[in-house]
């Protein structure tokens, strides 16, 4: 969050900072957010399929699939996402934003009903080995299984658009008091689709086959993209300029906004804000890059959440499998269990970090990183009781606690990213941080766990196989020894949001 020096008296500072949270955001903010939350809980319903699914396909004969191959899917769509962010980022700070997110809806959409035929596809190869140069590791997957990384890969482009630019536009819709609110109840989405992806996707790969459930979740996308298209772009930055002006004698009218804000700018001298001071974006792609790279807040709040979103897609891959598989459930019963499950401690975590996070930052300096470390560090112990308890009395509850501690960092996450940069360089630090998130957080994760969960039926990692015994974990249940990764990622995010915490130079409010 931008650290802004007085630009007034200090009774006025104190007046203005005690009426932050009063202040008016107009209705078409709130409707905005409204689609785009809509558009982002259908990309997440969307890229939830799939494991919700995972169980019948691993049953379906004409696949044939192993753990590895469906960690492969997965991260086939996390690594497009995340080598185009950067593009679209680019893109995000120069052409018009809804337009952009349109189009990418409308592709991930497509793409995720293709998900459910391709591998009828008459050109498909046969099994095919890859050689993995210095790590000395050989990939082995099926031509179906290949088709199916394609086709994931295709909808990871549509969602890197949207996930990239989205926060951008909500942080010109809404001043920065308000932002870590609006920005929850839009994260709230991710949980909340999650949650349905998870029940909408068994129910119907339950009664209609797991192929149509792709085809059928794919088309409320493609018609919230026509709302999408339609929404006004807002100025750039414009909501920064609000604020720096509120804090003056008098606001200006919203034509005169760039002159006001210029002559106030004279007027304060060198108490200049960081969005006015560096409105200007730097020249060239690279130079924008190194002037993220070198703001702290940024760099340590995007290490801590890398190693959060290890763990997230970790257990968003393999939640409905170790439920199914290892945990005695069947497959619907698992997907709806763990969708309503997700849903209410999902949503519960997402709103509850933003209201907290808003309204501990004017008092706090470090409020954001506190809440990201603290909210972490208590969900390690909940995400251990869930794997390794194998009473659902237990295992539930320890589940519901863990996914609601591990998205109280959202909002507070996403307001530290988007505040911590000017605003004409937002969208590409926030594709920055999606390629650095998922480069090393989830596309890492997810197929690391059918690695090795593979890997330890096969009688290999002798050292895992005995921490997992230690642990009370049964000898067969190779995917629960394998989500052990977890809490060790937890820690590393805790530590790092720490980190950030003791030397935070932003807050939400002046």
């Amino acid at each position: 969050m931008t650290t802004q020096a007085p630009l007034a008296s200090s009774g006025e500072a104190a007046d203005h900072a005690s009426a932050s949270l009063a202040v008016q955001v107009p209705r078409y903010s709130y409707y905005a957010l409204a689609i785009l939350s809509l558009a982002n809980f259908l990309n997440y319903i969307d890229r939830q399929v799939l494991p919700a699914v995972a169980p019948l396909m691993f049953k379906d004969p004409r696949l044939n699939l192993t753990d590895s191959e469906l960690g492969y899917m997965e991260a086939a769509l996390l690594y497009s996402f995340t080598v185009l962010a950067p593009l679209f980022g680019r893109l995000g700070d120069r052409r018009s934003r809804t337009r952009l997110m349109a189009g990418a809806a409308v592709i991930w959409s497509l793409a995720t009903g293709l998900t459910g035929v391709i591998d009828h596809a008459p050109f498909l190869p046969g099994s095919i080995q890859l050689r993995v140069p210095l790590v000395q590791w050989t990939i082995i997957i099926s031509g179906a299984a290949l088709a199916m990384c394609v086709v994931r890969a295709i909808v990871g482009v549509g969602e890197s658009a949207y996930s990239t630019i989205t926060p951008t536009l909500i942080a010109d819709y809404f001043p920065p008091q308000r932002r870590a609110t609006a920005l929850g109840v839009f994260q709230a989405a991710i949980p909340m689709g999650f949650a349905l992806g998870f029940v909408i996707g068994g129910l119907l790969a339950k009664y209609f086959g797991w192929r149509a459930a792709f085809m059928i979740v794919g088309v409320p996308g493609i018609i919230t993209a026509m709302l999408v298209w339609r929404l006004r772009e807002p100025v750039r930055g414009g909501t920064d300029q609000d604020h720096n002006l509120e804090s003056g004698a008098q606001r200006q009218g919203t034509r005169d906004q760039d002159r006001a804000v210029q002559a106030h700018e004279q007027e304060a001298g060198p108490h200049t804000t960081h969005a006015a001071s560096r409105a200007s974006a730097p020249d060239g792609f690279w130079r924008a890059v190194w002037s993220i790279l070198r703001v702290r807040d940024w760099l340590l709040s995007t290490a801590g959440y890398t190693a959060l979103t290890f763990t997230l897609g970790a257990f968003a891959t393999w939640a409905t499998t170790l439920l199914e598989r290892d945990k005695g459930m069947s497959a619907a019963n698992a997907a709806v269990t763990l969708g309503i499950v997700t849903l209410l401690g999902g949503a519960a975590g997402t709103f509850g970090g933003g209201w907290v996070a808003d309204r501990v930052a004017a008092r706090r300096r470090n409020a954001y990183f506190l809440v990201c470390a603290t909210s972490t560090l208590i969900g390690i112990g909940p995400t251990l009781v869930a794997l390794i308890a194998d009473d659902a009395r237990l295992y539930l509850p320890a589940v519901f606690f863990a996914v609601m501690l591990l998205f109280v960092s959202n909002a507070p996450f996403h307001a530290i990213l988007i505040s911590s940069v000017p605003a004409s360089v937002r969208a590409t630090a926030v594709a920055l941080n999606i390629v650095i998130i998922h480069s090393f957080g989830d596309a890492l994760s997810r197929p690391a766990v059918g690695i090795i969960s593979d890997a330890l039926k096969s009688g290999r990692l002798g050292a895992l196989t005995a921490l997992a015994a230690t642990l009370g974990i049964e000898p067969d249940q190779h995917l629960t020894a394998a989500l052990l990764i977890a809490p060790f990622a937890l820690l590393t995010s805790t530590l790092l949001f720490f980190w950030g915490a003791k030397g935070a130079k932003n807050r939400a409010t002046p």
